[in-house]
């Protein structure tokens, strides 16, 4: 049985940004595929418009996923303290 301490908490917060940057990546890669068969199509407009909105969906996921790296940066390691590098159990001290 797994302990619990050394288990991950459910943080609404990290969830909402983790699950953000997913569907924002998804976006991402549904406006690219519709931006290249738009342009297979030679409808140009289109595609530079899917084009953009991909772009901006692929920002926004970055942006998610600092927030998210961030958020857990100073958060304690899930791993017990035999695996950690001197470095790290140094910092801890």
């Amino acid at each position: 049985m797994a302990d619990q301490s050394l288990r991950d908490t459910d943080d609404p917060a990290a969830e909402i940004l983790a699950t953000g940057g997913l569907i924002t990546l998804l976006g991402t890669v549904v406006a690219t595929v519709i931006a290249v068969v738009a342009l297979g199509d030679g409808d140009s407009a289109l595609a530079g418009i899917l084009g953009a909105v991909a772009l901006i969906s692929f920002a926004a996921s970055l942006v998610f996923f600092a927030a998210d790296s961030n958020r857990s940066e100073g958060a304690p390691l899930p791993f017990p303290s035999w695996l950690r590098t001197e470095s790290e159990t140094a910092a801890e001290v």
